[in-house]
């Protein structure tokens, strides 16, 4: 019977949830940002943003893609809510990084990752 126990204790443990790039971990289901071994708080929007960035590593992602995936597609939202939600990330991220790590590509949207 402790065999049994110690194997589903184990699988728990394997079944964490999380999105790595470098030295950040974002951990799916406590919604924690690790950095460095620093903590960052993310609000319910930065976070899809910022697991969406994870997903998409060198991918540049316009405005109206991250609205269709990170927003609900049936709102109507204006673009510098985007712009807005980016610019706190981005502060957060710089806090930590001292550079930017997501860059905005002029007329196009934003890229995450070098």
């Amino acid at each position: 019977m402790k065999f049994v126990i110690i194997l589903k204790f184990i699988f728990m443990i394997n079944d964490v949830k999380i999105l790595r790039y470098k030295a950040m971990v974002l951990h799916l289901d406590t919604h924690i940002l690790n950095v460095n071994r620093n903590k960052i708080f993310l609000r319910n929007k930065e976070f899809s943003l910022m697991e969406y960035f994870l997903k998409n590593i060198g991918i540049i992602l316009s405005r109206t893609r991250l609205i269709e995936e990170v927003w609900d597609m049936n709102i109507f939202c204006a673009t510098n809510t985007i712009d807005v939600h980016v610019s706190r990330l981005r502060k957060k991220l710089k806090s930590i990084f001292k550079k930017d790590v997501i860059k905005t590509i002029h007329c196009t949207g934003y890229l995450f990752g070098e």
